[in-house]
């Protein structure tokens, strides 16, 4: 496959909006209403590309339940489209202290990570991700990935093939297997130089 295209597929990111409340303190139904249209509307706003109105909306939310585990991964997700990496992990930490099988949170807060190139501390999350969903496909591609830039392919291609298995985009299916031929190829446990993007990353999701 060709570089560019390989890159141009790499770069799809799939955005699922989706509002929930989550537990955090005792929510009265009155302002359980209003925690949901600020979240819609936040939702809205990032999808837009208003990251400061989206800021606002998912603060709203935090002013009525501090520990609203969804708001708290938006937020985090806002703040990483934005670059401002530092308040981005304490937001995705936020989630997690709300709510610590937020599996989601964990794929974000590794995606920043990879992001920044720390990959032993990408590998930590996503491999936290995937001890509490085994088979969330995007945490495997996004592992392998990271496994892949340290040079540890045999890692990398288990992980791929195990996206494979799960996944059901044809498109990175094949990028997947292309990855895989790719590693296989190398006689030596060295990273590749081709640019690589997380699967899933910038969803602003609901927690499942």
């Amino acid at each position: 496959m060709p570089k560019k295209l390989a890159v141009v597929i790499s770069i799809i990111a799939l955005l699922v909006l989706a509002t929930f409340s989550f537990p955090g303190r005792p929510v009265a139904d009155e302002d359980k209403d209003k925690i949901e249209r600020h979240l819609e509307r936040g939702n809205e706003l990032a999808e837009k590309g208003d990251y400061d109105g989206a800021m606002t909306e998912y603060g709203k939310v935090l002013k009525i339940d501090d520990g609203n585990a969804l708001a708290h991964n938006n937020l985090g997700i806002v703040y990483k489209r934005k670059g401002l990496y530092i308040s981005a992990v304490e937001e995705f930490q936020a989630a997690l202290d709300g709510l610590p099988n937020y599996f989601k949170a964990y794929n974000n807060l590794a995606n920043v990570y990879f992001e920044r190139e720390y990959y032993d501390d990408a590998v930590k999350y996503y491999n936290k991700c995937l001890a509490i969903k085994p088979n969330f496909a995007d945490a495997h591609w996004n592992v392998a990935l990271a496994y892949e830039k340290k040079g540890e392919k045999t890692r990398a291609i288990r992980h791929f093939r195990k996206f494979m298995e799960l996944s059901d985009s044809p498109a990175y299916v094949g990028l997947a297997q292309q990855h895989v031929d790719d590693l296989s190829a190398k006689p030596e446990e060295t990273a590749p130089e081709a640019e690589v993007t997380t699967y899933g990353e910038d969803a602003v999701n609901a927690i499942e």
